[in-house]
């Protein structure tokens, strides 16, 4: 019974072990999620940023900013002549693998940052004003005597206004 039990173990260690005698960790475990396997480390401080990504028509376009030329380029997989080249792409880690002048990096895309910003008070007119707006009182069943003082205040603002307008074009002055 002590050899089987001994017989077993031993066939368990054997197993864990490579043939050089060192046990060695599995490179890909079936446990882990895909993105923790192997990836390479994101870079930081970079002179581009991954900033979108959209797909039309089955095609991937990835968007780079360089923070320092202030320029926003689109780059689609493997595309030729760009100044960016996307070697891929992992929709999971949400991280591209570029070459960049001269330089072999893994970006992550950049998060989005929301902040609220105060909003001032508007009015029907535009910004809202420290000075009070005379509202003329609204009258559900105006009298005629009612109806006839609205008329004239309306009467009296058209001839403010033409005055207003008057004095501002300046008179053309007949030729003799």
């Amino acid at each position: 019974m002590t050899t089987r039990l001994l017989l077993l173990l031993a066939c368990v260690v054997c197993a864990g072990m490579s043939v050089d005698g060192r046990s060695q960790p599995a490179k890909k475990s079936p446990f882990l999620p895909p993105q923790s396997q192997a990836a390479a480390p994101i870079a930081e401080n970079t002179p581009i940023e991954f900033r979108g990504l959209l797909a039309i028509n089955g095609q991937q376009r990835f968007n780079f900013f360089e923070p320092t030329k202030r320029v926003s380029t689109w780059v689609g997989l493997n595309e030729n002549g760009a100044t960016v080249a996307v070697k891929s792409f992992d929709a999971v880690a949400e991280t591209v693998s570029v070459d960049f002048a001269g330089r072999s990096m893994t970006l992550a895309l950049q998060k989005v940052k929301i902040s609220s910003v105060p909003v001032p008070a508007m009015t029907a007119m535009g910004p809202a004003s420290t000075t009070p707006i005379e509202q003329p009182s609204v009258v559900l069943n105006p009298t005629p005597a009612d109806e006839a003082r609205r008329l004239d205040s309306i009467a009296a603002e058209v001839r403010r206004r033409r005055l207003l307008r008057q004095q501002a074009t300046p008179s053309a002055v007949p030729a003799n």
